[in-house]
């Protein structure tokens, strides 16, 4: 884990009653270095400017569990989840063909560039359909998605709402959501910056990787002090 530390001169004031006019006199004594762990504490957020989804961002939380259609908006599935991209690998949607209420069926891999994503009509919510070239029939031909292993940190559901450990400061943030380029590729993470603030900040989809060594297998935020006090503020749904 990497510490840094700043040096910075600490000015002591000294108050002085003036004992024949009874005034008071502030005068300066001498200075004293002192060294401290640099500060990584979240700057508030009257203080920070706030982040706007770009066009064709959308945040995974809303894709979860929308409704998919065909072209002719008939209804055929839902988005289970969302298989990130990495590893030269793109992102997929994996939907769910057949069953009841989420229960039941086969989970379909579909590629997440393929779909257009639009707000639903009917709802004022945030939930939107997704439209694909496919049609109820045709969903048995996408390929099934099997998991290898839980946990292993490529699905949106398994990060979103995971507390992970900033590197280098150990602090504990909690992912709150995923911000999604059209193409799925994970552009930003929004996170609380402590487990009980309320405030939500946007920091670089890049810096969420599986820690090496003790912490092997987690997930932790590769992040700067720096880069924890530049982030733009996320407005909270």
């Amino acid at each position: 884990m990497k510490t840094l530390y700043a040096t910075v001169g600490a000015f002591a004031l000294l108050f002085t009653a003036a004992c024949d006019q009874g005034e008071t006199v502030l005068s300066e004594t001498s200075t004293t270095p002192a060294t401290e762990t640099a500060d990584t504490s979240v700057p508030a957020a009257a203080t920070r400017r706030m982040y706007v989804l770009a066009s064709g961002e959308v945040e995974a939380s809303d894709l979860l569990g929308a409704s998919v259609h065909d072209m002719a908006d008939a209804e055929i599935s839902v988005v289970e989840d969302i298989w990130l991209s990495g590893d030269n690998a793109d992102a997929m949607l994996i939907l769910r063909d057949g069953g009841v209420a989420g229960v039941g069926g086969d989970l379909r891999l579909a590629a997440f560039d393929a779909a257009t994503i639009v707000p639903d009509a009917n709802k004022a919510g945030d939930e939107p359909n997704v439209i694909v070239r496919l049609t109820k029939d045709s969903m048995g031909t996408l390929p099934e998605f099997k998991q290898a292993t839980a946990d292993d940190f490529r699905l949106a559901s398994e990060l979103i709402g995971k507390t992970v450990t900033i590197n280098p400061g150990g602090d504990s943030v909690r992912i709150q959501d995923l911000i999604l380029a059209a193409d799925g590729k994970t552009n930003f993470a929004v996170i609380s910056p402590d487990l009980i603030s309320m405030e939500q900040i946007v920091v670089d989809g890049d810096a969420i990787v599986l820690a090496q060594g003790d912490a092997d297998g987690e997930v932790v935020l590769d992040l700067t002090a720096a880069a924890l006090a530049e982030a733009p503020g996320y407005k909270r749904e």
